[in-house]
């Protein structure tokens, strides 16, 4: 399968790369070409695109058996990063080595073709793929060793997503604790997996044990070392508070990661990056807007400043210095000190009261995102005093600050706004670090957009 996937995918690349050129040469809606571009030139240059591809698609891990949960928006991804990178080193050989001229035109039809056509293929490839799993083809029988809490959870999974492919014929262990009546039967105990795995012809093995059980995972492994079953151990995490929990392999030492951010690597760069330059145009745009909100502040509460600077929390705890438009009369807190804003309070001045109705008092942010100390889109950041009660009060609330602050978030388009459930927007946050991509976020920012009016900003 990985052969086929493989001559499948370089394939595709050198269509692309073919297709770049023909529709460079022959299209005319094109310019035409500035010098000659012989053909020759491009089927070698196309002959070293295929082991370069080849090469770093391995890299990026795009041939590993992915009969599991498989991340689409994950694996689409790498796919562009790997056109992208193979583009650039394509186009800086060429660059250097004069005596193949390549069009960069060429070189940009080609990098979006490819993208395209390998996000497409492997869509396409996935779909076929789930539609015959789950008529009951290219099946893999499993055996799930514990009878517990985990080991139910884990044949939920396995039942409510049919497209894996994966059918459990029965369980071992002591009891039925937290088994249904409708779940395969239990094949034995613990002493049985050797005779179960021989007798039943089993695929795969999934070692699913509570904290609480007896039986010792490393005498289970021995046990199967004279089978040909694939064995997976899923770790008892029930409970803890993770994000990003993995397995990573450290100098050949496996380790279980349980706290990390998503944004690293290629995904800091990409948010970064738009960030930077999404977040540098709206400053350009809205600059007349703030000008006037500046213009209004002065004319209706002229004894004080009209921004506002505020300490807040952002990305791995760090403090940073969050700018608003000021909407409350000057030293607000001087007489109760720092507390939330609340319903017709009697600190907003009447302007104030507007530019918090319609979001326009958070625009001076877009100069935090510039700067990088926040986001377009994430958790919005709190201020510390209210942090130090918050994470005494709820387990995993520091989580929320493995994502980058945000001047809107997946919390604040449903409602999570002002002095709203800290738990249910801390749901939210967790939700959106969990399954970020860009495409969330411009989804997010979408619906900001569509839903800048929210009842509970006052």
């Amino acid at each position: 399968m990985r052969t086929l996937c493989a001559f499948a995918d370089l394939s595709i690349v050198a269509l692309c790369w073919a297709g770049a050129y023909l529709l460079r040469v022959n299209a005319e809606f094109m310019p035409p070409p500035p010098g000659p571009h012989e053909v020759g030139d491009y089927v070698t240059v196309g002959l070293g695109l295929l082991p370069l591809w080849y090469i770093l698609l391995r890299q990026r891990g795009l041939y590993e058996p992915r009969r599991g949960l498989a991340r689409t928006g994950e694996e689409s991804l790498k796919l562009i990063q790997v056109s992208t990178l193979g583009t650039l080193t394509v186009a800086a050989i060429t660059f250097f080595w004069r005596g193949i001229p390549i069009s960069r035109l060429v070189l940009l039809l080609f990098w979006a073709m490819s993208s395209i056509g390998l996000v497409a293929f492997r869509a396409l490839l996935r779909a076929g793929l789930e539609e015959i799993r789950k008529r009951g083809l290219n099946r893999r029988s499993v055996l799930i060793v514990g009878t517990g809490v985990l080991a139910h959870a884990v044949y939920e999974r396995f039942r409510d997503h049919p497209a894996t492919g994966f059918h459990v014929i029965g369980f071992l262990g002591p009891s039925m604790a937290g088994l249904g009546d409708r779940t395969p039967p239990i094949l034995g105990g613990f002493a049985d997996l050797h005779a179960a795995v021989s007798d039943d012809q089993v695929d795969q093995v999934v070692i699913a044990l509570d904290r609480g059980d007896s039986a010792d995972p490393i005498k289970l492994l021995h046990e199967l070392h004279d089978t040909t079953a694939a064995v997976r151990l899923v770790p008892d995490l029930l409970g803890l508070q993770t994000l990003q929990a993995g397995i990573e392999d450290f100098a050949g030492l496996p380790m279980i990661r349980l706290v990390e951010s998503p944004l690293v690597g290629w995904n800091q760069i990409l948010k970064r990056a738009f960030d930077l330059t999404a977040g540098s145009l709206a400053l350009i745009l809205t600059t007349p807007v703030m000008a006037a909100i500046a213009l209004g502040i002065r004319w209706t509460s002229p004894e004080g400043p009209f921004l506002y600077t505020q300490e807040r929390m952002g990305l791995d705890g760090r403090l940073f210095h969050m700018h608003k438009f000021r909407t409350m009369v000057p030293n607000a807190e001087a007489e109760t000190g720092a507390r939330w804003a609340q319903r017709d309070d009697p600190r907003r001045t009447r302007f104030g009261a507007f530019l918090r109705s319609l979001s326009l008092d958070e625009l001076p942010q877009l100069w935090n995102v510039v700067r990088g100390e926040m986001s377009l889109v994430g958790p919005r950041p709190e201020r510390p005093e209210f942090i130090r009660e918050f994470r005494k009060q709820i387990p995993g609330y520091m989580l929320r600050h493995k994502m980058k602050a945000g001047m809107t978030g997946w919390a604040q388009i449903n409602g999570c706004r002002g002095n709203t459930s800290i738990e249910k927007r801390l749901d939210y946050d967790m939700e959106y670090a969990r399954r970020w991509s860009l495409i969330f976020d411009l989804k997010i920012l979408a619906l900001t957009l569509v839903r800048f009016r929210d009842p509970n900003a006052y």
